[in-house]
C-alpha cells in the first residue's frame, strides 16, 4: 500500500500564473475603456465649444457685423485660435431672406473635427427700427359703443 499522502496547504503555481493572466486581461480591457471614455470627453468637449463659436459668429451675422455680401473666413481669436470658421450666405427667395451657414472647425488629433450650423436670417441693414415706424393717425373723435348688434 501506498503511503497516504498529506493534503497539501495553499495554492499551485498554475493556479497563481492563471490568476495573474485573469488580472492582466482585466487590466488591459479596463484600460482600454478608460482610453474610449476619455476620447469620448475629449470629443464633447470639441461639440460643446464648437457649438459656442459657430452660435457666436452667426450672433454676429445676425447683429450685421459679418455682412452677408460675401463669405467671410478666418481664424477665431485668443484661446479659440486653433478653431477656423466659414459664413456663407445664400438667398433665400424673398428679398433680403438668405440662408446662412456657418461652419466651424478645428484639427484634433490629425482628424478634421466640423460643426455646422444654418439659419434664416433677413439682411440686417435693411432691416427697418422702431424708429422709423410711423404712429397711426389720432382722431379727435370718440365713439362709445355697446358691443352690441342691433337687428
Amino acid at each position: 500500500m501506498l503511503p497516504r499522502s498529506a493534503p497539501r496547504r495553499g495554492i499551485s503555481l498554475i493556479e497563481v500564473l492563471l490568476a495573474l493572466t485573469i488580472l492582466v486581461i482585466s487590466l488591459a480591457g479596463i484600460s482600454q475603456l478608460v482610453d474610449i471614455g476619455s476620447d469620448h470627453g475629449n470629443q464633447a468637449r470639441a461639440a460643446t465649444r464648437g457649438t459656442r463659436l459657430a452660435q457666436g459668429k452667426m450672433v454676429e451675422v445676425e447683429a450685421g457685423v459679418v455682412p452677408l455680401t460675401s463669405e467671410a473666413s478666418g481664424n477665431f481669436e485668443g484661446d479659440d485660435a486653433a478653431w477656423k470658421f466659414t459664413v456663407s450666405p445664400e438667398p433665400a427667395g424673398p428679398p433680403n431672406l438668405y440662408t446662412v451657414t456657418v461652419r466651424v472647425s478645428r484639427e484634433i488629433k490629425g482628424e478634421t473635427f466640423e460643426i455646422v450650423l444654418t439659419q434664416m436670417i433677413f439682411d440686417p441693414t435693411v432691416m427697418g427700427s422702431a424708429a422709423q415706424a410711423e404712429l397711426p393717425p389720432t382722431d379727435s373723435t370718440t365713439t362709445t359703443g355697446t358691443g352690441g348688434t342691433t337687428p
